[in-house]
């Protein structure tokens, strides 16, 4: 049996709620879409994913069709978009450990469950010399506690599960000391959050299972590791749990697939937007392959790998997918009473009111300056026109300048947003 998920379906079933309608994805012209590539050379249920320096991506550990718990890792290539068999770990890491690259290179591997325990042993993963070596235990060996790698180089561990109960206690691996110590303590006790990497030094926490008191959770937070405070931002569309997260461009981050409260597997991508502090999924494409535990992590090329997870039936899956998503960086220059956008993908270029809400419903407050006008177009350069309303003429005559914004929306992507003065 597979300990953590067998746990959290079994309670999710107990308090399930209504099913799960996702929204209907805007239609896009280039969506934000999965790829097929290459299979894992083994089924892997839960395992664990990092980016290497070289661009490969290790994944590791996680539990076989069989629900045996795994020390065997294995390559992605991002050149070829196909697996080769890796180096075996030190120590058993089998189902969900902690994983998560080093700014000196280096992948920590931690925790997981080894086929008797949540072990809170952990190994760190050289790839100069392809080999694994200790360091120090956890504060807590914990299975379903996802991480990410903070601005300073620390690892911050999240919540997970363990000997029965459900966590709200995080760590910080240290790379410099090769240790770990305790954290502050999450909002609620939660296993299997969505975490990533995002905009402003920021860590990304969403959804989860509250598997003490049976919820599923749709809460989302921002973990500031300057004031070590959890900052609530819009809550999720949907409780989910068990959806693989990973950072995008532009300090954007993934959640793919998961489960909902009846403990199904989802289709589902979200993508979570600095800019609005929530989440979109407007013109993103769903998994090719429904699925939850599976790992994520970001390439290079700002693509992101999701990989292995678990589907009832088959149970633990070989298969992988890549996202694309359109880049929505842009430059842009005001000519007149035109601003010239230049764009390296297709989208929407729009002049808009600096006071403006995009993506929101926040009421407008201000009298509108600007007429929002947009036009289609890219890659390349889009000129739009600057039309200001009698207020606007009225403020640029008496003070001289005028604040709008110049706003960039790829298609199937997010917007992204620029301010320019107006003289």
């Amino acid at each position: 049996m597979v300990p953590g998920r067998t746990r959290a379906t079994t309670l999710v079933a107990a308090f399930a709620a209504a099913a799960l309608i996702a929204p209907a994805s805007a239609i896009a012209i280039n969506p934000v879409s999965f790829s097929q590539v290459g299979n894992l050379s083994i089924a892997r249920d839960a395992p664990g994913a990092a980016r290497l320096p070289d661009g490969r991506v290790l994944v590791a550990g996680g539990e076989d069709t069989s629900s045996n718990d795994l020390n065997s890792t294995e390559f992605f290539n991002p050149s070829t978009n196909s697996f080769t068999p890796g180096p075996t770990m030190l120590h058993t890491h089998g189902y969900s450990p902690v994983m998560a690259s080093l700014p000196d290179g280096r992948v920590l591997l931690a925790g997981g469950y080894d086929g008797s325990e949540d072990t809170p042993t952990a190994e760190v993963f050289n790839p100069a010399n392809g080999t694994f070596s200790p360091v120090g235990n956890m504060v807590q060996g914990r299975e379903n506690a996802p991480a990410a790698t903070l601005p300073d180089g620390r690892v911050f561990v999240v919540g997970g599960y363990a000997n029965g109960t459900t966590l709200n206690s995080t760590e910080f691996f240290d790379p410099h000391t090769n240790s770990f110590s305790s954290g502050p303590t999450l909002p609620d006790f939660n296993y299997s959050p969505g975490v990533a990497a995002v905009a402003g030094g920021h860590i990304l926490i969403a959804g989860g299972y509250n598997g003490n008191g049976g919820i599923t959770l749709d809460k989302a937070f921002l973990f500031d590791p300057l004031t070590n405070a959890f900052n609530p931002i819009s809550n999720l569309p949907f409780p989910i749990y068990y959806p693989a997260g990973a950072s995008l461009p532009q300090g954007r981050a993934l959640l793919a697939g998961g489960a909902n409260e009846a403990g199904d597997e989802l289709d589902t991508a979200l993508i979570f937007d600095p800019t609005t502090n929530s989440f979109t999924t407007n013109g993103i494409g769903t998994l090719i392959h429904k699925r939850q535990e599976a790992a994520a992590a970001e390439l290079a090329d700002g693509r992101v790998l999701v990989v292995g997870g678990y589907v009832s039936g088959p149970r633990a899956q070989d298969t992988a997918e890549v996202l694309s998503v359109p880049s929505n960086s842009f430059k842009a220059k005001l000519k007149g009473r035109k601003i010239i956008f230049s764009v390296s993908n297709e989208g929407v270029a729009s002049a808009a009111d600096s006071s403006s809400k995009f993506a929101t419903t926040a009421k407008k407050k201000k009298p509108k300056l600007v007429k929002t006008t947009s036009k289609h177009g890219g890659p390349g350069k889009i000129k739009v026109k600057v039309k200001l309303t009698k207020a606007g003429s009225a403020k640029l005559a008496e003070k001289g300048k005028l604040t709008i914004k110049a706003v960039y929306t790829p298609d199937g992507g997010l917007a992204a947003v620029k301010k320019l003065k107006l003289r």
